[in-house]
């Protein structure tokens, strides 16, 4: 499943260490990211605090090089952290997809009913992961030895905080298994997945129509369209915004809810594999019943489909 969302894209598994979790008033210190595709652990630290700036803007370098992050937490914590530091100097932003393991599990997956609570830690312990770390501080702790740090120089706390954070991306990288026993599909339909140049973010089925709002991600473009056979069809592209919307109509029927493949100008011949097609429809509800998988690939089909007329 993992793959038919995020295959073929540029990924890196992401963690950051800051001296408290008020972006307005506390430091970026630390950004740990593993990319997925050379295995390789990258990490870039700020000596003191005044080299924030620096090592905030190269770390977010690098990080703007991915199309997409993978964190635990990070929509609420790291990536709001990053930009609103960068907003502080005016740097900028840096909005990789990101999916959050975190919310996946807490929203989408039975596992959140066997364990005490959702720290990373206690879900490694959970998944049998616990025996490979080899750090034994907590975040509060990292802080705490980065003010030592800062006053003493000493390299022996300088390696304890950075062994936190290169731990923590490399546990996270294994904890990507808990993706398997997580519902992907209806996980990415209310957490949103890339698609193309684009970041899908929110998904509505109304009583006639799908629609679709999200950001531009790779791409900085402005682009209208409305059809004019009356299908209903409409796109939008704000490059000032660096957004989108679209919307297709679906015919709603003795409780299914249905698209039409040739209507949308869709090839069915890729919606064969699933029992919900027949004769150029696709059932994405049926009473109550969605149908996420179905629904996100259409997505990600119109999406590809509209994009490459830009």
């Amino acid at each position: 499943m993992y793959r038919s969302y995020f295959g073929g894209l540029k990924a890196g598994v992401l963690d950051i260490e800051t001296t408290g979790l008020d972006p307005a008033r506390n430091k970026f210190i630390l950004g740990g990211l593993l990319d997925i595709q050379t295995k390789t652990v990258h990490q870039i630290f700020a000596e003191s605090r005044s080299e924030e700036r620096e090592t905030l803007r190269a770390f977010a370098d690098l990080v703007s090089g991915l199309d997409m992050v993978i964190t635990y937490n990070g929509r609420h914590f790291d990536m709001p952290f990053i930009n609103r530091r960068l907003a502080a100097f005016s740097a900028g932003s840096c909005r990789p997809y990101d999916l959050d393991i975190y919310q996946v599990v807490n929203g989408h997956s039975p596992i959140r009913k066997f364990v005490p609570n959702l720290k990373q830690k206690t879900l490694e312990s959970y998944m049998g992961l616990w025996q490979s770390r080899t750090d034994e501080i907590s975040g509060a702790e990292s802080v705490e030895l980065y003010d030592r740090y800062e006053k003493s120089g000493d390299e022996e706390l300088a390696r304890r905080i950075l062994l936190h954070n290169s731990d923590d991306v490399v546990q996270l990288t294994r904890l990507m298994r808990v993706l398997e026993k997580s519902d992907l599909h209806r996980a990415m339909f209310h957490l949103g997945f890339p698609a193309g140049p684009l970041n899908v973010e929110r998904i509505r089925l109304s009583a006639s129509a799908v629609t679709v709002t999200g950001s531009q991600r790779s791409i900085s473009a402005d682009y209208s369209y409305f059809s004019l056979d009356g299908s209903g069809a409409e796109i939008r592209l704000d490059s000032r915004r660096s957004d989108f919307y679209l919307s297709f109509p679906i015919i709603r029927n003795s409780g299914l809810a249905v698209a039409d493949l040739e209507a949308l100008g869709l090839d069915s011949d890729e919606f064969d594999v699933y029992p919900t097609f027949g004769s150029g429809f696709l059932v994405l509800e049926d009473h109550d019943n969605r149908n996420y998988m179905e629904i996100n690939h259409l997505i990600r089909s119109f999406i590809k489909g509209f994009i490459s007329n830009i």
